[in-house]
């Protein structure tokens, strides 16, 4: 029984390690022009993702980004947004959702 759990474990393991690229979204993303490097992303972040790199800016490394939205919520000059998430796609979404069935 030990054998065929780890057979079955292995094979859903190669299934993803077999993959030339993995898809990771939503992530989030730091507009370098306007963050000011006040480090509330920092210190909001569940996961610790976020750092100021070395150009003074903070920086999230996507791999590791769970797209939780924590950094942009309490981004003060509104610099991090969250890819799928921005404010005009939202609206878009909201928009259609709610609009008459035509007919």
């Amino acid at each position: 029984e030990a054998i065929a759990m780890a057979l079955g474990a292995a094979g859903r393991a190669i299934s993803i390690l077999a993959r030339d690229a993995m898809t990771v979204w939503p992530v989030s993303e730091v507009d370098p022009e306007r963050c000011a490097a006040c480090l509330t992303c920092v210190r909001t972040c569940p996961y610790s993702i976020p750092a100021i790199n070395e150009k003074g800016v903070s920086y999230i490394d996507p791999a590791r980004c769970k797209g939780c939205g924590m950094c942009a919520a309490e981004c003060p000059v509104n610099a991090i947004s969250v890819q799928n998430c921005r404010t005009e796609q939202i609206e878009g979404k909201m928009t259609a959702l709610f609009a008459a069935p035509q007919g």
